[in-house]
């Protein structure tokens, strides 16, 4: 069984393609989004924060923006 391996703040800046204090930011004090703050959870090892892909993936569907309804389809 293979064990996944938890993301540094780098390489979580790396597949969103963003700045790390921004993902830091995102842990600490949340993404604003439409529907409110979002935290993206993480763990404290040491003085650095680890992210599980888990947690990543349910991250980016929380702060996707909600679909509207287009009219010119019904």
């Amino acid at each position: 069984m293979s064990e996944e391996k938890y993301l540094t703040i780098e390489e979580v800046a790396q597949k969103l393609r963003r700045n790390p204090r921004t993902i830091r930011d995102w842990v600490v004090k949340g993404c604003p989004t439409e529907r409110g703050r979002v935290h993206l959870e993480a763990t404290k090892a040491g003085k650095s924060w680890l992210v599980h892909p888990d947690w990543l993936a349910l991250f980016e569907h929380r702060i996707r923006p909600v679909p509207r309804a287009d009219p010119d389809l019904d």
